[in-house]
Order: C-alpha cells, then structure tokens, then sequence
C-alpha cells in the first residue's frame, strides 16, 4: 500500500485506539462506566476518526478544488431515486434476511429503525468519509473491486477490535468472527453502491441504515447467519459487478465505432 493508505491507517487507528483503548481501561478499572456522557463522547469521537483524519490529510495534501469537490461529495445529496430505494433495500435486506434462518430477532417495532436513524448517521454513517469515501477507492487503483472489499473490510473489523474490551458495550457479547464477517459482507454491498454512483453520501446512509436496522433485527451474531449474509452479498456484488463490465464494454465499443465512422 501507498505512502498516502499507510499515513491514513496511522492517524485514524491511533486517534480511535487511543480514545477507545483509554474508554476500555476506565470500564476495565470500573473509573467509568459505559452509557455516562465522557464514555458516550469518547465513544463517539472514536468512531468518527476516520472521517477526520481523511478531511484534515484532504485539506493538508490536496488541492483546493480536489478538497473542494471531495466534500460535496459528502453533502451530495442529488442521486436518482432509485439508488435510494436500492440502499434502502440492500440495507434492510442484510438485516432481515437473517430471521430467516434464526440469525436475528425481531425485538422492536420497524419505525424504532427511523427513530433511531439520525442518532446512527453520527454514531457509525459517518465512518464512510474515510473508509469508502477515500480507502476503497484509493485501494482501486492498484487491486481490483474484489480484492479492494476484502482488504477494506478487514481493515474495518480489526478497527473495531478495541470496543470488545469496553465494559458495556455491545460489542462485548458479539462473536468478533461473526462481525469480521458481516464487515466483509456490508463492504461488498457498499462497494456496489459506490461503483454505481460514486456516492460517499449514499454510503454513510447504507451504513447508519444498517446500525438503525439493527434496532430492529438484533442479531444472534452466530458464524453461520453471517455466512448465508456473506454469500448474499457476493451474489449482488457478482450481478452488479457483471452489469457494470458488460456497460462499460458496450460503451467502449460504441465509442470505438463513432471513431470509426469518423475516421472514414
């Protein structure tokens, strides 16, 4: 990886490790306990280091109009309506589909999920600055979609790695291979949202559906719900993959017969 992957993966792991491995230590040592306002704040703050890492590496090492049009990216909410409905869908897909085989439960009224939704849009959306808005696609111009998504997603679960030593947290009762998993299957599903639309708005809006969904569908966090999860996600990201090529050799061949025609 480049000089420029390597200097984001520094400054966003130390800053959420540094926060989130001293949240750990004051549950750990009962100085503090999870759900107060400080570890409410540390919680969050670390969750939105990669977003502030990448704007201030943006502002630091881009230019004004690459700075300029990175962040509209971010605000930009101009998309055709169908991509909302396929984020809603794929969003909601991910998170129901595992009642269907005794991976979630049903705890709570669906409107909890809207309820719910502005609070995720800080509390994990926002993440997709750095992850999707920069690593992805950063990533893309060395290794292919595929490879980019594993690497992503990996990077994703162990970045968490710090909140299953958080007394009271959530991620205390999870299975960390259940998670590394379902990191791995949403970041393919995230990957065809921003191939498609080149979105990072749309891919912080995936990701706090998905933390608001969750509200609703509690995962069992079993390893073999996140794999029939998994294998939904490759299969999307296979047709969608498929899709994308065949466009784009259409479209290359059209341009190859304008020239052509011109030419003679």
């Amino acid at each position: 990886m480049g000089k420029e992957v390597r200097r984001f993966l520094f400054y966003t792991f130390s800053l959420s490790w540094i926060l989130w491995g001293g949240l750990a230590i004051l549950t750990q040592f009962n100085l503090l306990k999870f759900g107060t306002a400080l570890s409410i704040i540390l919680f969050i703050l670390g969750g939105v280091a990669p977003a502030i890492c990448e704007i201030w590496l943006k502002r630091k090492y881009s230019s004004k109009e690459e700075f300029k049009s990175f962040i509209k990216n971010i605000r930009n909410p101009r998309h055709p309506f169908v991509w909302y409905l396929l984020t809603v869908g794929l969003a909601f897909a991910a998170c129901f589909l595992p009642t269907l085989w005794d991976g979630a439960t049903v705890a709570n009224p669906l409107y909890m999920a809207l309820i719910n939704f502005p609070i995720m849009i800080i509390g994990g959306g926002l993440e997709e600055i750095g992850w999707r808005g920069y690593l992805q696609p950063t990533l893309q111009k060395k290794f292919s979609p595929f490879t980019s998504t594993l690497i992503v997603g990996g990077i994703w679960a162990i970045w968490h790695l710090p909140l299953w030593f958080v007394i009271g947290s959530n991620q205390v009762t999870m299975n960390f291979l259940w998670f590394t998993l379902m990191a791995l299957a949403l970041s393919f599903l995230m990957t065809v949202i921003y191939l498609s639309t080149m979105s990072i708005f749309l891919c912080i809006i995936f990701h706090a559906l998905i933390n608001s969904f969750w509200v609703v569908y509690i995962p069992d966090t079993n390893v073999l719900s996140a794999l029939f999860t998994l294998l939904f996600a490759l299969v999307i990201f296979t047709v969608f993959e498929l899709y994308r090529k065949r466009n784009n050799t259409k479209g290359s061949t059209s341009r190859i017969n304008v020239l052509s025609s011109y030419n003679k």
